[in-house]
């Protein structure tokens, strides 16, 4: 696949847009047999992310591959339409702590901290530098280009990350994302605790922070979500969870 030239064509898309279409692409490029991908490849491929943003990112950055190389889109519009919303799958703290238990070195150990207290997207967590990091957080360049801070109040975990990031040239986290994608499932399955995907730990951060008494609004700052309701959904994942623990001792 021309992956290369592909990016090369839309070079005035974001960092984090071409990056994402590298690592769909990549992705695809792992699993074909020829040099580019046939319509049953694509259908294969997109079967595996069944729901939710993961599969329409997938299949944009593919479709706009398509368009590059000048050919036709033959899929039915209906083909992979998504299907009603779900609530993101999350991990509990306790869960995420066993998994960086797992971690078989400290680049894996900072891989799932950082993700999880920072609670920044895999594509952010890829872009960091040295330079990024400050005493009380992480400044960098995020979603649509704009410039987010995120307040890091742990003080021991500031102090780790540096260290690790002294011993860094460039980036912090140079892998792809499937290598992330794949160790992190490595860990979850060693862990004994369910599988999810990087993005899940931002979940999880979220769904920690209103469990422990942060509100929406400070939770949408966190995350930098530009709309109260893309932050309103942990609230019902702490609501289901209340539901779950009162269904317990009085079910």
């Amino acid at each position: 696949m021309d992956i290369e030239g592909f990016l090369k064509q839309y070079s005035g898309l974001s960092e984090l847009t071409k990056r994402a279409y590298q690592n769909t692409l990549s992705m695809l490029e792992r699993r074909i047999m020829e040099a580019e991908p046939t319509e049953d490849d694509v259908r294969e491929f997109l079967k595996e992310f069944k729901v939710g943003t993961t599969l329409q990112r997938h299949k944009a950055a593919i479709k706009r591959y398509f368009v590059y190389k000048r050919w036709p889109w033959v899929f039915d519009s209906k083909e992979f339409a998504p299907v009603r919303k779900r609530l993101p799958k999350y991990l509990p703290r306790d869960d995420v702590d066993k998994i960086v238990d797992k971690a078989k070195d400290e680049h894996e150990r900072m891989f799932i901290k950082t993700l999880f207290i920072t609670g920044i997207r895999i594509a952010e967590l890829m872009s960091l530098v040295r330079e990024d990091l400050e005493p009380d957080g992480i400044r960098f360049i995020g979603k649509r280009n704009k410039e987010r801070f995120v307040p890091v109040v742990d003080k021991d975990f500031m102090r780790e990350l540096k260290r690790y990031a002294a011993k860094c040239d460039g980036r912090l986290f140079p892998r792809k994302y499937y290598d992330y994608w794949l160790a992190l499932r490595r860990l979850c399955l060693e862990a004994g605790v369910e599988v999810v995907s990087p993005h899940s730990l931002r979940h999880s951060r979220a769904v920690d922070l209103i469990s422990r008494g942060v509100s929406l609004g400070g939770v949408q700052t966190f995350l930098g979500h530009e709309q109260p309701a893309t932050t309103l959904i942990y609230s019902q994942l702490t609501q289901r969870d209340l539901k779950k623990e009162l269904e317990k001792v009085e079910g």
